[in-house]
């Protein structure tokens, strides 16, 4: 019998997991493995049909032996289908099954063999956890947006399908990418080779290039794509979060840890594990990643029991990994460990007549989630093609939500762009000191060291100088040269202009063997 101050805390529990953003199976999976630590259980577990009413997900609860070992009984199987079928819940002495449903439609069931006889209040509580089953179970089917079943959407990723309308898709199964360049089809070439082999894959590329999109093509493209794939942003999290993250813990390994819980690295047995970030952990983690990398194997945060995991792990970094193994912050064997396959992603300016399709894509969630009906004037194009978007994708998508937002029409004319009149925060962010910018505030606001930090002054918007277009046909050390010059070959003006420090810009004069000339 629960106890009523539990109930409270059970349903706490489960619906943490209910509500999570991993693949449908693996949320189950946590969901009984939460039930069954707070009840006494003798076996359970959750049936979910597919749309077509065929078997599709089935998780047991860790009772005693390894699920796998075990099956359903006949009797077992039969009264789970009956209730299915008839969306009527089932009493037996010491068990019961309630339907799971979905739009008062029985997709499913949560069974349950107690250990002991159970009360009302057992059985209660939980009616109310099959309710919450059902209703993650209609999040996941509304995804299926363009009427695939459940079963291809979990297998897609849960991934919006959302393309141009008169654009096709340049490669099966992954078009979440957009575009038609030289630039973007070649990454993509790579991509398919890649995805068919289990190497561990680099992505690099400055920020806002969609390394987690081109992450999710690999895993639809390869033989893993049926199981999970698990993402985590290791940027700002402490070493002990990571650890519990990645590798999960035990109860009571640290304050709060109530229940034993599973990491980044077993959700994603079998599949597909992005770490993105990964050139701002620790090199105190950095150990414990690479043993996992190595080896496949790694102990719970407060755990002793060794775990072993089938994982293909994807790292992604804007960052120069290269100069932060110089500087001893990144070792040298992890970065030999996750760099076997590095693909380095093209920004914006240099995909040309990418931007205008993106744009269309964009304006068009924007009308969907708005139920607007906008669409770009052709100077509306024309203006948006001539930016070099040093945000990349992510800032072209906020442009357009942002000009659409404040549109004075359903026609977006250049007019309504924040650049055509003076307010584009991107060209403030880049801009050079010649307006009395504070460009010590400019550069903070530029990460170091990372894959955008030659951008400098030439990263921009249509309202900067006619430098912003410069940008794709000039090399690291043509910027340097061109900054050297307009600042009269004085170090510490050419580092305003680039937005770096004077250290960072006598470096690069060294390294390129440009003599200083005295004017």
């Amino acid at each position: 019998m629960i106890k009523p101050e539990a109930r409270l805390h059970i349903l706490y529990d489960i619906s943490k997991e209910l509500i999570s953003s991993f693949p449908l199976d693996n949320v189950l999976k946590a969901a009984m493995n939460a039930l069954a630590e707070h009840l006494r259980l003798r076996d359970g577990g959750i049936v979910i049909h597919g749309s077509g009413g065929e078997p599709w997900i089935n998780v047991r609860a860790p009772i005693g032996h390894d699920v796998r070992s075990r099956s359903l009984t006949i009797e077992q199987a039969d009264t789970i289908n009956r209730v299915i079928a008839s969306g009527e819940k089932h009493f037996g002495k010491n068990s019961v099954v309630l339907p799971v449903k979905v739009n008062r439609k029985a997709i499913g069931a949560l069974w349950i063999d107690f250990a002991q006889q159970s009360g009302a209040q057992d059985e209660s509580l939980l009616a109310m956890i099959a309710v919450l089953i059902g209703l993650a179970c209609q999040r996941y089917r509304e995804l299926c947006s363009d009427g695939c079943s459940v079963a291809e959407e979990q297998q897609a990723g849960q991934i919006p399908k959302i393309k141009p309308k008169s654009h096709p898709t340049q490669v099966d199964k992954i078009d979440w990418i957009v575009g038609e360049s030289l630039a973007l089809k070649r990454v993509l070439a790579t991509t398919k080779i890649v995805a068919a082999t289990n190497s561990a894959v680099l992505l690099r590329g400055e920020s806002g290039t969609g390394k987690e999109c081109f992450a999710r093509a690999i895993h639809a493209l390869s033989i893993r794509k049926s199981k999970a794939f698990i993402k985590l942003n290791c940027a700002a999290l402490s070493e002990t979060v990571l650890e519990s993250e990645l590798f999960g813990h035990e109860k009571g390994a640290f304050t709060g840890a109530l229940l034993q819980r599973a990491g980044r690295f077993e959700l994603a047995n079998g599949g597909t594990l992005l770490l993105d970030e990964i050139g701002d952990v620790s090199p105190q983690f950095q150990a414990k990643l690479l043993r996992v990398l190595q080896e496949g194997e790694f102990e719970r945060l407060g755990g002793t029991k060794t775990l072993k995991v089938d994982v293909r792990v994807i790292c992604a970094t804007n960052k120069n990994l290269e100069v932060a193994v110089l500087r001893g912050e990144f070792r040298a064997d992890l970065y030999y460990r996750i760099n076997v396959v590095p693909i380095i992603l093209p920004p914006l300016r240099q995909r040309d007549g990418d931007i205008s399709l993106l744009a269309q894509v964009f304006l068009e969630q924007f009308n969907k989630a708005n139920d607007r009906n906008f669409d770009f004037a052709p100077s509306a194009i024309g203006i948006m093609s001539k930016c070099a978007f040093p945000g990349n994708v992510r800032e072209l998508d906020n442009c357009v939500q942002r000009t659409a937002t404040l549109a004075s029409s359903n026609t977006i004319a250049s007019s309504d762009f924040a650049c055509q009149q003076g307010q584009c925060s991107s060209a403030l962010l880049w801009k050079d000191g010649r307006d009395g910018i504070d460009n010590d505030a400019v550069h903070s606001l530029n990460p170091r060291d990372t894959m955008s930090s030659g951008l400098g002054l030439y990263a921009g918007t249509p309202s900067g100088a006619t430098a912003t277009m410069e940008a794709p046909g000039l090399t690291e050390r043509d910027r340097l040269i061109n900054a050297m010059v307009k600042a009269g070959w004085v170090q510490a003006k050419a580092a305003r202009i680039l937005g770096k420090t004077p250290r960072q810009v006598g470096y690069a004069l060294r390294r390129f063997r440009i003599d200083v000339k005295k004017e």
